[in-house]
């Protein structure tokens, strides 16, 4: 066994670009000369973002590396170490794991033996998932004592490290998910819109749009963001206002305009068609398919903006719209990059407090976010797609919000859906803080209930469709795996247990 109060160890933490080698190399070249400058004996560092074993151990000042399957011997500072690739030490003097798991509003990695847990920085495309790599690359002791931690606010970091006494911890990042959102959007602007696009936004004035907007001008500048106001008789002074006010405090450009006469020119256009007013009604397009007209033109103006000003727009829906499907396919479905397509409105609701942290600094206009209160909550501006005259979103804040999550990270839809008909049954819900939630939507009746837990189930089967031609999110809020299974569409039959767990709730 080496002994380790010798051992000099650079620990590298660098950006790395899928399928960039030449990007990569030249990262790793630039740790090398950092660990050169102070000395080290050996430089650790990952490979990649998508092979937890590509690890990179690279022997300095006289050192000289032989390798024998999942061990490497080091010979320096006069000492021999054996090195275990691996996450157990396996008898060695330490071990080097990377650790590729993205962030996910989760906890710091640990370990419990001797050794270097490599977390890289950067951004990664799989499927329609856009993942972030925060960082926080970790040293432990022996006994799994944490000796140092590089940075994990998503940036590069590099530390010359030892693996038998305390070294530098750095401070944990503030308002991670902002940092989360605003590097990883800019790392996809970087990486996929090379051009340089502008960033087209739907303007609406309510939350969803508000925050989208500063996070792309906080990602990219505002030079880069068109804002555009696309209004009908339904959106109300007090959104059209937000729109103007949250343009203004980012410094963005917005256009307000009138969507009414492209509205009406669908209406003649399907008369030409053939197709007339039913008995006792004026207009051919009402209801759901007047709502769905109005968000199609809206996708079709902002797609025509994007044309026009050389960009790309950017959508902005949220994971219970998403999860429910209320979203018009071709309309506010559209979209390069859905920012916070993996937050719920309740952790919008924080987000926009984070925006707002400076003192005395109104980003996102205050109306926006509810004031919680013992019986329930008041809200000045309650989300609305504003499709119709009076129209509120269908979704019960707060508890779907709970539900959506519940569902989302369980390992699959059932088993989430079980678990929260089990706790249901035992009255576990009552000891959970979303129970504040169930009594205040009457959903303690077990019958309303469950005709809420079949709406909710059903909007999530039968919208399958509408989330597989959706734009990909930056997964940075919910568990984000790099090998989860690809949604799919059709019927999906529930398991024995859900029923019988349903009828049960039925039959109070």
């Amino acid at each position: 066994m080496g002994d380790l109060s010798k051992l000099k160890v650079a620990v590298g933490q660098p950006e790395l670009v899928d399928e960039m080698p030449s990007h990569n190399f030249f990262v790793q070249e630039k740790m090398v000369a950092l660990a050169v400058e102070a000395g080290a004996d050996l430089l650790v560092l990952p490979g990649s973002l998508s092979d937890a074993t590509d690890v990179r151990l690279i022997a300095l000042n006289d050192s000289r590396i032989d390798v024998a399957g999942n061990v490497v011997i080091l010979e320096a500072a006069g000492e021999s170490y054996q090195i275990g690739l691996g996450s157990q030490p396996q008898g060695c003097d330490f071990a080097v794991f990377s650790d590729l798991e993205p962030w996910a509003d989760k906890a710091p990695a640990r370990a419990s033996w001797p050794g270097i847990v490599m977390r890289p920085v950067g951004m990664r495309n799989v499927d329609k998932k856009v993942l972030a790599f925060d960082g926080g690359t970790s040293v432990f002791a022996n006994d799994g004592t944490l000796l140092a931690r590089l940075r994990d606010d998503f940036e590069e970091d590099f530390a010359l490290v030892s693996l038998s006494e305390r070294g530098e911890i750095a401070d944990p990042c503030r308002n991670k998910l902002l940092a989360a959102l605003v590097k990883t959007l800019r790392r996809f602007d970087e990486q996929v819109l090379t051009w340089k696009p502008n960033w087209v936004i739907g303007l609406s004035g309510g939350l969803d749009s508000s925050i989208v907007a500063a996070i792309i001008t906080l990602a990219l500048g505002s030079e880069r963001v068109r804002g555009f106001n696309l209004a009908t008789a339904f959106n109300s002074p007090e959104t059209k206002a937000n729109a103007t006010a949250l343009a203004d405090a980012l410094g963005i450009t917005l256009r307000n305009g009138s969507i009414e006469g492209l509205v009406e020119a669908t209406e003649a256009a399907v008369r030409a068609f053939g197709y007339a007013p039913k008995e006792g009604e004026e207009n051919v397009l009402g209801g759901l398919a007047l709502e769905n007209v109005q968000a199609r033109v809206r996708g079709n103006l902002l797609s025509t903006f994007a044309a026009l000003e050389g960009g790309v727009v950017a959508n902005n829906g949220n994971r219970v719209e998403c999860a429910f499907g209320y979203a018009t396919l071709y309309g506010d479905a559209i979209g390069a990059l859905a920012p916070i397509g993996d937050l719920t409105k309740t952790r919008l609701f924080e987000l926009a407090r984070a925006i707002n942290g400076q003192p005395g600094v109104e980003v996102i206009p205050e109306n926006l976010l509810p004031e919680v209160t013992e019986g329930g909550y008041n809200w000045a501006v309650m989300p609305s797609a504003e499709l119709s005259d009076g129209q509120k979103d269908p979704m019960k804040w707060f508890y779907h919000d709970w539900l959506v999550e519940q569902l989302l990270d369980s390992p699959n839809v059932d088993a989430g859906a079980c678990s929260i008909l089990g706790h249901y049954l035992d009255d576990r819900l009552q000891s959970l803080d979303v129970a504040k939630w169930v009594r205040f939507y009457g959903l303690d009746d077990p019958k309303a209930f469950v005709e809420e837990f079949d709406w909710a189930m059903k909007s999530m089967r039968t919208s399958a469709f509408k989330r597989i031609q959706s734009p990909p999110i930056i997964k940075v809020a919910s568990p984000a795996s790099i090998s989860s299974p690809l949604e799919t569409q059709g019927e999906i039959e529930p398991s024995i247990r859900y029923k019988e767990l349903r009828a049960r709730i039925a039959q109070l």
